[in-house]
């Protein structure tokens, strides 16, 4: 229905009024709150119709054929054209628009109009035989990432628009994926880490895998029933990852989020069965550093974007592209190899700002009748869904036939926080005219008690702060339930509860995975040793969350002190390698049992000196007295009767000593 849309609106354009795409480019320009600003586009006049496109560049600019690229997306001997195409628009840094002609593919199994040509190959004859990729499609138009050279953008060498066509080819661009890959480019190109070592990926191939894979078939696939553990115990315990899961990871500070994403790979490589991919997307140096610092940077293969100089979009084009490199590595070696990969991806906000984009171009090119409401407000269409789904659902544990390995993706994804905001400002009741019956009903209450109208206030009972920077949040937010809605889960770190010193500040009542929900299912994603240790943990954080600023009773006070036993027993610094899973059973164990009661009431909460030190004693302690049933839980992720009772003992002798 879309396309048709389109294809009536491309032969009316003349007749549509240029304030229709105004309208919808003010819409949209709301919904890109990654980009931090809005495209600027000119027109061109060509003779079929006028189209827009951003910063005025030339359609097509001239360039040398990009060797290491047409090396990297090598054309097979069986090749055939499917399409032609016609470059509407394109990006500073190598990413085109592309109308496909209306006999779209040849005939044979691809003659389907709906065909995916995502991933798909592009050729610009007319560009000296330059390849791409196709990383996006919205129907009649293709969106293809092209390395470009520095000087791309000359405007001497731009080439006339009578030489936009392009061929889209059979074939779909791979990645050649070796056991010795370090660093690579969105096309597998290797990329040298040093001024005087260049990297080559010379060692065995594993596979040649598709950039832009399918999605695992469901009969392809198995049940998810171990545990990858990240060595936060918070994590583990409350908000477990499974091999083969997918889970967002959200929250406003990415160094936390990186730390987080930091201690996972320490603790795969320190277990030496998970082959790690690093998808990096922004801030490339930032986070090689923190992997050195961890002394984990020659244990992970790293994706990383190059295109540094690009317009935000193409930059938003070669992050998509990088993430789907990482996973279709984590796939060679699941598949190739039947080994277990952990794919993180940092981050996949770039998705958003190219998603919008392609809103923008179909806009201007067949106006706003092209695009569904969805879409010019910011929210999910199905088209959208589809092309999030595409990265998110191919995590999946693998059946023997497939390989028998897994993907585990982790995808981080960032939200705005609080900075900036005066939590001190009374509002006026006429700054909330535009708000609904229900918000006016809410506010009349507290101005009936004459409570300040300060955003703390507001907050506390869900009215929207009015303000510009809380209208994109409460969008970006919408953004992020829309990407909940296709995981299998979530860890939520909250900007409240790490000003508070909680680490890691991950919302339980935020944070689960759907791994393993219902009676019905014998999927399990946690492992079983720290089930048996969390029973009612969950419970425990929830009831003393709503005794927060109540009266102090016997009752209140016993469920503080419990939950900060927990939280003293979870309390981890970022990046600092992680637990085993025995050290974490350790420290829970001694919450669950009342062990921790009196170093709370001694003042050692989670975060002081005096909390750190007493697990790190604990720990140290329980690991020298029971090597045994520490060796049990790591070795088979679960705990008998008999060696729960070890560690209890192990405990107990721990703080009778320290008396």
């Amino acid at each position: 229905l879309l396309r048709s849309s389109r294809s009536l609106c491309h032969s009316q354009m003349k007749l549509l009024a240029p304030t229709s795409t105004s309208a919808a480019l003010a819409a949209l320009a709301v919904t890109s709150h990654h980009s931090g600003s809005i495209h600027a586009f000119t027109t061109i006049s060509t003779s079929a119709y006028s189209i827009k496109r951003p910063f005025g560049t030339v359609l097509n600019s001239a360039v040398a054929p990009d060797e290491e690229v047409s090396s990297s997306v090598a054309k097979s001997h069986e090749e055939r054209i499917v399409a032609d195409g016609t470059i509407v628009s394109y990006f500073r840094g190598g990413l085109v628009a592309i109308q496909v002609s209306e006999d779209v593919l040849q005939s044979g199994e691809e003659s389907n109009q709906s065909n995916d040509l995502i991933g798909h190959q592009v050729q610009f004859p007319n560009d000296g035989g330059r390849m791409g990729v196709v990383v996006a499609q919205r129907p009649p138009m293709l969106f293809v990432y092209t390395k470009t050279h520095d000087d791309d953008d000359d405007e001497d060498n731009n080439k006339s628009l009578e030489d936009n066509k392009v061929q889209i080819l059979n074939s779909k661009a791979q990645v050649q994926v070796t056991d010795d890959m370090t660093m690579v480019d969105c096309f597998g190109k290797a990329i040298s880490t040093s001024t005087d070592d260049e990297s080559n990926n010379n060692g065995v191939v594993v596979a040649n895998r598709d950039i832009f894979a399918a999605i695992p078939k469901l009969s392809d696939i198995s049940l998810i029933n171990s545990p990858m553990l990240t060595g936060e115990t918070m994590i583990d315990a409350l908000a477990p990852i499974g091999r083969g899961q997918n889970m967002l990871v959200v929250g406003s500070k990415f160094n936390q989020m990186r730390g987080l994403a930091t201690d996972m790979l320490s603790t795969q490589i320190k277990a030496g069965t998970t082959k790690c991919i690093y998808a990096i997307t922004h801030d490339t140096q930032a986070a090689l550093e923190r992997l050195k610092n961890a002394g984990i940077l020659d244990d992970v293969i790293v994706v990383s974007v190059c295109n540094t100089s690009a317009d935000p979009v193409t930059k938003a084009a070669e992050a998509t592209a990088v993430a789907a490199t990482a996973c279709a590595i984590g796939e060679a070696f699941a598949h190739g190899e039947g080994k277990n990969s952990l794919v993180i991806v940092d981050s996949i906000d770039d998705f958003k700002i190219l998603w919008d984009a392609t809103t923008r171009v179909l806009v201007n090119v067949f106006g706003v009748d092209s695009v569904v409401d969805a879409d010019r407000n910011g929210g999910a269409s199905s088209e959208m869904r589809g092309f999030y789904s595409a990265l998110i659902q191919r995590a999946g544990q693998f059946k023997e036939s497939k390989g028998g390995g897994s993907v585990t993706l982790a995808l981080l994804t960032s939200i705005p926080g609080n900075d900036g905001i005066d939590e001190s400002t009374v509002h006026a009741v006429e700054e909330f005219d535009d708000c609904s019956d229900k918000i006016k009903a809410r506010l009349d209450v507290l101005v009936k008690k004459n409570i300040p109208l300060t955003a703390a206030n507001l907050r506390k009972i869900d009215i929207p702060i009015p303000s510009v920077s809380e209208g994109q949040k409460r969008l970006v937010l919408q953004h992020i339930d829309d990407l909940i809605s296709m995981s299998d889960g979530q860890i939520w770190f909250d900007e409240k509860l790490s000003q508070q010193g909680q680490k890691p500040p991950m919302d339980p009542q935020k944070s689960i995975t759907r791994i393993g929900i219902g009676a019905d299912t014998t999927s399990r994603a946690d492992a079983p040793a720290v089930r048996r240790m969390v029973e009612g943990l969950r419970l425990d954080l929830s009831q003393a969350a709503s005794m927060d600023g109540a009266e102090a009773n016997v009752a209140s006070s016993k469920q503080l002190r419990k939950r900060n036993a927990w939280l003293l027993a979870m309390h981890q610094e970022p990046g600092q390698g992680g637990r085993t899973l025995a050290e974490s059973c350790i420290a829970l164990l001694a919450a669950s049992t009342g062990a921790l009661d009196n170093t709370i009431e001694a003042g050692g909460l989670a975060g002081t000196d005096k909390g750190k030190s007493t697990i790190r004693d604990l720990i140290a302690h329980v690991q020298l007295v029971a090597p045994d049933a520490v060796s049990e839980i790591n070795d088979t992720l679960d705990s008998s009767p008999t060696r729960r009772a070890e560690l209890v003992d192990a405990i107990n002798s721990f703080f009778s000593s320290s008396v």
